[in-house]
């Protein structure tokens, strides 16, 4: 039975950190967790929902680049409904939002559990995205020499942003900070140079059950020489030395390019597709 008790939202504080790695570490639905959120407590853009004086619910939404935000924590507990969650969160999100710049908030529906919700409230889907493993140690075959490989530094942001918004296009799109923040944080975090250029980057990080490669772009002008070959054997190679068992890899259903060069490498569709999720603010 859901708790009737008025939902009480407010702005996440940093007094409240235990209160949601409680949530996250209790509660029975799969969090949106993709972003290090104690960074910005205290934000206006993160909520946390309360009923009877127990955290129920935290909401984080991000602006980065371009006109999109996404929800980079989304986690709800037991004793409410999700619906009464977004009734009283979304609403509080709408003009913070639109101050930074945000058009439109994206929520990757992790779990499956929050998409018809999300639908009753306006939202549509963005795109649908395949996660795919690999968990055989054998690489193909790749041109080498193509480009060189070295490890990013942070002087490299400006230039992976470039690459980065050549080779997509919004709502997927990543800022300096972003990508600053990942160089930092990465277990793998390497740069293609062509002639002292940078036209492409691979990142991936260790995971409690193996390795997740959470990016990979080239430049489009460099595509199709094998450099986006040569920077997923150099992540692999590396995250297996790091100990990583079994490596996971996103990407969208209908990038059929991406999944032809991860299934030469060995990867294989694994799980449901994951719905994207957008709606104006």
């Amino acid at each position: 039975m859901l708790n009737q008790a008025p939902l009480e939202v407010h702005l996440a504080l940093p007094a409240d950190a235990p209160l949601i790695r409680s949530l996250l570490e209790h509660t029975p639905r799969p969090a949106v967790r993709a972003w290090p959120w104690e960074v910005y407590l205290g934000q206006e853009t993160f909520l946390i929902a309360c009923s009877r004086g127990r955290a129920v619910g935290a909401l984080l939404a991000c602006t980065d680049a371009g006109p999109v935000a996404w929800v980079r924590l989304g986690v709800l507990g037991r004793g409410v409904g999700v619906g009464e969650w977004l009734d009283g969160s979304l609403p509080l999100l709408s003009h913070p939002l639109r101050r930074a710049g945000a058009r439109m908030l994206a929520w990757m529906d992790v779990g499956h559990w929050i998409g018809p919700a999300l639908e009753a409230r306006g939202f549509r889907p963005l795109a649908r995205l395949v996660t795919m493993v690999k968990e055989i140690h054998r690489l193909s075959s790749f041109v080498d020499g193509v480009a060189r490989l070295r490890p990013a530094i942070i002087d490299d942001v400006a230039a992976l942003v470039r690459v980065d918004h050549g080779a997509f296009t919004p709502p997927w799109w990543l800022g300096g900070e972003t990508l600053g923040r990942m160089v930092e944080g990465a277990s793998c975090f390497l740069v293609a140079e062509w002639d002292g250029r940078c036209v492409g980057y691979v990142e991936g990080r260790l995971t409690e059950v193996g390795a997740h490669i959470g990016r990979l772009a080239v430049a489009p002008r460099f595509q199709g020489r094998g450099i986006g070959s040569l920077l997923l054997s150099g992540a692999l190679s590396r995250l297996w030395e790091a100990g990583a068992r079994r490596v996971t890899l996103n990407t969208q259903e209908q990038n059929r390019a991406s999944q032809r060069l991860y299934i030469r490498f060995g990867f294989h569709p694994v799980g449901r597709r994951v719905t994207a999720w957008g709606r104006r603010v």
